[in-house]
């Protein structure tokens, strides 16, 4: 026991303690071993602000803020001879992207006369060899050096300012003779949104004492963290989709340039060394053997400078260049690519397994040195690189290149603004295209099913896409069908799935661009040429008037139909959605047209200028139409196939482990498809909300966590209420094992009601088929003793019991794809399919497969049905395949045997009708990278039409 006089000096002693801790922090101890030299040696132009001047540290020493970054280059633009600045982008949340042209003084001078020599060089086929020789010899190298696509792999970017400064300031002979002979592009930072994300991070969670335990939240980030830009794509990703404003400045600027070498300057795990090029298998066949050639010759000399410094290094290992879309495109435009991979440091540094600390300013050191040290290597071959990169465009479109016979074709379709997209990327790309006015005739051609066919017609107003183009390489990797996998990398990923669930795959499989558009495609093994034009495109009209006008139609056919309906809606015009096809005035309107009544706006005052402007803001056309009855049996503007839709109050559930990359992509679709107002909620305020504000509820897919039972109990009632309720990717796990939730279900749940799942696909095959089954006894009046039924024959088939089913699924389960495209057959009287072709290409992953029967409607189902009137009825997997029929399911990528049983007819997009409500269910993430347009039509119409067609809410009195 304490006297009172012992207690009084330790309250004393506290409060000072207090007082003196809760007004200033304590400096750190001193550690040494966290120390590292200035990077930036040798002698500097003094009229150049050096970055630590400006930054108030040395480069490295703490991470330079995207701000920084952009008035530093800035700065330094304006005050040396030996750089241009160009800004070639804005980003989503105004962030300026530059990229600087650094070269001598004498080539900065000249640089549009190199660019010019440049630009003819790229086109070769009417160059002598003289000229060719002459204008290598003229023209110095280029280098595009970028940075940090990813925000929170931050040395890169602190690199790029020690390249740059290094390279305008230093007044060593080194630096002068790089520069005359090589313009090198610095793009110092890719993603400024996701950096600034990331930088806040840091300086959220800093401490006074340097932190280096890779646990501690300075090195892990916060959901959503910095990787991605401002709708969480990786742009990594999107170097040929290009989605995002940060990718089409970029690549049209890198395509002026032709680069013969491009780095890309990433970090990875905290506790690695040091990566770079060349890859290891699999590597994409497009990608030219000298450019393979010329990697393995930077590696080469880039790991001798890294062992003079004794540091840690490797090549390839988990690093394979498969994939086209990463920043590594630039090689099918005929550049050397190399990566660096840095492991992630953070900002005060990482103390290693050996228990050394690895400085952040190593970590950048290492960038800058990779850096000057490939930029060395390309100016000491820079004429044997020139001339391979000429060599192999002259080849390209040469008559004995392996591109010479071969075309693509995109055949007519009337959803116009999904094809303008898809020609805007060729646009881009500078890929040239053309049409044909007449029908063409090829042989050799193939669909996308696999299918070849010996003879077929092209129709008129097709797309046709020559692969003999100087950027073979690029229309080839991202039009052909089915990417080639060599036989060695297919048995090691074999092996590696059979050992222990490893890959040898980075990303996906399969990629090609008109099946993840929904537009069908051939490929032709013919160069076709005659009867070709260029296609031009020609600005619609915005509304095509008519007297008497009784409504206004957009086609349903156009994605950017949904996006008018909804701008409407909420601007408070009463819309109408046609549920099968139309003809009024002798003009054909597809199912899911969108139709304005004027008898239904008479209120509207201004109703034709709200049209016009909608249609004018979303890019459609209106046709006015002044006869409402449809011929024949077509429906009549008055009738029951003109549905009322309801204005979407859309919310979407947030954080707490939902994928920032589904989320993302999903915010990214209603900002730029559709443009109107939406809530993000948070999952952890969930239960204080009031989801009465709300019609529709979407539920991305997670990285990990899940809804607590009280949030589901609150989404049940709200659903049963009324409300569109729609799920995707691993979110729908849950709710399908949810007790009483829908009657969807998961593959393995389904076992012991397996014969009902299999008689439900019958049934709905059935449904489709222009015979009667039985018909022969039809007109029987007496009861016949046989008939058929689809389950008589199941006894003979010898399906699999629950037992045998439970190994089957363990055993298939094992073999999923890592991302292929698969084809699927859609339910064609489903509002949800408006706008999509009757086959439709899924991209698929190890995503849950979905089980539905009736009640549930499974609205698009893996597999197609095509006729092969020798084939017998039969099982696959669980499931019968019709007498007379064949399943086609792989389209692109690998898809191994089993895993193709255990896909074929489980659902992809399911319905369960709930109360007065709905769920609906994508099995995957159907705007993945905001590319895959078939299934994301799938997902806007779940949005906008769900709470007018799928649901009955209360009635307003």
């Amino acid at each position: 026991m304490i006297s009172i006089k012992q207690l009084a000096i330790w309250l004393l002693l506290a409060g000072t303690s207090f007082t003196a801790t809760s007004t200033e922090v304590l400096s750190p101890t001193s550690l040494p071993d966290a120390q590292y030299p200035n990077i930036l040696t040798g002698k500097y132009n003094e009229k150049i602000t050096s970055p630590e001047t400006f930054l108030g540290f040395e480069v490295g020493q703490k991470t330079a803020s995207a701000e920084q970054i952009n008035t530093l280059i800035n700065i330094w633009a304006k005050e040396s001879d030996r750089a241009n600045i160009i800004e070639y982008a804005r980003t989503y949340e105004g962030r300026p992207l530059h990229y600087l042209v650094i070269s001598s003084r004498d080539n900065v001078a000249n640089i549009d006369t190199i660019k010019a020599n440049i630009e003819k060089l790229s086109s070769p086929d009417d160059l002598s060899n003289s000229q060719v020789t002459k204008l290598i010899k003229d023209t110095p190298a280029t280098a595009w050096m970028a940075y940090s696509i990813h925000g929170n792999e931050s040395s890169g970017a602190d690199s790029s300012l020690a390249l740059i400064y290094h390279l305008i300031a230093s007044e060593g002979e080194d630096v002068s003779a790089l520069l005359k002979d090589v313009v090198v592009l610095v793009d110092p930072m890719m993603n400024p949104d996701g950096r600034a994300r990331f930088t806040k991070q840091l300086q959220q969670n800093r401490s006074t004492t340097p932190n280096f335990d890779t646990q501690s939240l300075l090195h892990s980030g916060v959901w959503p963290f910095g990787r991605t830009n401002h709708y969480h794509f990786d742009l990594n990703r999107d170097f040929y989709y290009a989605v995002n404003p940060e990718s089409r400045g970029r690549i049209k600027a890198i395509n002026q340039w032709y680069p013969l070498l491009m780095i890309d300057g990433h970090e990875m795990g905290a506790l690695d060394t040091f990566l770079f090029g060349p890859p290891r298998e699999p590597v994409n066949e497009h990608i030219a053997d000298s450019i393979n050639q010329w990697s393995k010759i930077f590696a080469s000399e880039q790991a001798s400078a890294f062992d003079k410094k004794s540091w840690p290094y490797y090549t390839g290992e988990w690093f394979e260049n498969l994939y086209p879309g990463y920043s590594n495109y630039a090689e099918y435009k005929g550049s050397i690519h190399i990566l660096y991979e840095q492991a992630r440091t953070a900002e005060d540094g990482v103390r290693l397994e050996n228990g050394q600390i690895r400085s952040y300013k190593k970590s950048v050191h290492h960038q800058f040195y990779s850096s000057m040290t490939n930029l060395t290597t390309l100016r000491n071959h820079r004429i044997k690189i020139f001339t391979d990169f000429v060599k192999n465009r002259k080849h390209h479109v040469s008559k004995s290149s392996i591109y010479a016979n071969k075309s693509f074709v995109i055949l007519p379709t009337k959803n116009q603004s999904r094809l303008n997209k898809f020609l805007d990327l060729m646009d881009l790309q500078g890929i040239e295209y053309y049409t044909n006015n007449s029908a063409i005739k090829v042989r050799n051609a193939k669909n996308q099913l696999g299918q070849k066919l010996n003879s077929s017609t092209i129709p008129a107003g097709s797309v046709v896409i020559p692969n003999r183009q100087y950027d073979a390489p690029l229309i080839a990797a991202i039009l052909e069908f089915d990417a080639k996998i060599k036989d060695e990398v297919l048995l090691e990923e074999r092996q590696k799935t059979l050992r222990d669930g490893s890959s040898v795959m980075y990303d996906a499989t399969a990629w090609n661009l008109t099946m993840m558009y929904g537009l069908a495609a051939l490929e032709v093994n013919q160069h076709l040429k005659n009867g070709l034009s260029k296609l031009t495109r020609e600005d619609s009209p915005v509304v095509n008037n008519m007297e008497n006008t009784i409504a206004y139609i957009v086609d349903g056919a156009n994605d950017a139909s949904v996006g008018y309906a909804a701008r409407l809606l909420e601007q408070g015009i009463q819309v109408r959605a046609l549920d099968r096809k139309g003809v009024f005035n002798e003009i054909e309107f597809s199912r899911g047209s969108i139709v304005v009544a004027v008898h239904d706006n008479k209120k509207s005052a201004n109703l034709i200028s709200v049209l016009a402007k909608t249609a004018k803001d979303t890019g459609v056309t209106i046709q006015a139409i002044s006869q409402g009855l449809g011929e024949g049996d077509l429906p009549d503007i008055g009738g029951e196939h003109f549905k009322l839709l309801k204005r979407p109050q859309i919310a979407m559930l947030t954080q707490n482990g939902i994928s920032p990359y589904d989320y993302g992509h999903i915010w990214h679709m209603l900002d730029t498809e559709l443009g109107v107002r939406h809530s993000h909620l948070s999952q952890e305020l969930f239960d204080s909300m009031d989801l009465r504000s709300y019609n529709v509820l979407i539920i991305p897919g997670r990285w990990y966590g899940e809804l607590s039972a009280g949030n589901i109990s609150a989404v049940d009632a709200w659903v049963n209420a009324g409300g569109t309720l729609i799920v995707t990717g691993n979110s729908t796990a849950q709710l399908a094992k949810a007790e009483n939730f829908i009657g969807t279900t998961l593959l393995g749940d389904s076992f012991e009601k397996m014969q009902d799942y299999n008689i439900a696909l019958y049934k709905e095959w059935l449904a489709t088929q222009d015979s009667i089954s039985n018909q022969d006894i039809l007109a029987s009046h007496s009861v016949a003793d046989t008939i058929w039924y689809p389950w008589q024959n199941l006894e003979e088939l010898k399906p699999m019991n629950k037992e045998q089913l439970t190994r089957w699924d363990a055993w298939t389960s094992q073999f999923m794809p890592s991302g292929a495209l698969v084809g699927t057959r859609t339910d064609q009287q489903s509002w949800l399919t408006y706008g999509v072709n009757e086959i439709l290409p899924v991209l698929i992953d190890n995503s849950p497969q979905l089980m539905s029967k009736s009640p549930a409607s499974a609205i698009v189902r893996y597999g197609v049905l095509v006729d092969n009137p020798k084939a017998k009825e039969r099982l696959i997997g669980w499931s019968t395949i019709p007498e007379g029929k064949d399943l086609y399911l792989r389209m692109s990528g690998l898809v191994w045997p089993e895993a193709a049983q255990r896909i074929s007819n489980s659902a992809y997009l399911t319905r369960d009708k709930k109360g007065n409500g709905q769920v609906i269910m994508f099995a995957n993430s159907p705007n993945f990278r905001g590319a895959t347009k078939g299934t994301a039509r799938l997902l806007l119409n779940a949005i906008v039409y769900g709470p007018g067609l799928g649901s009955n809410q209360a009635i307003n009195l």
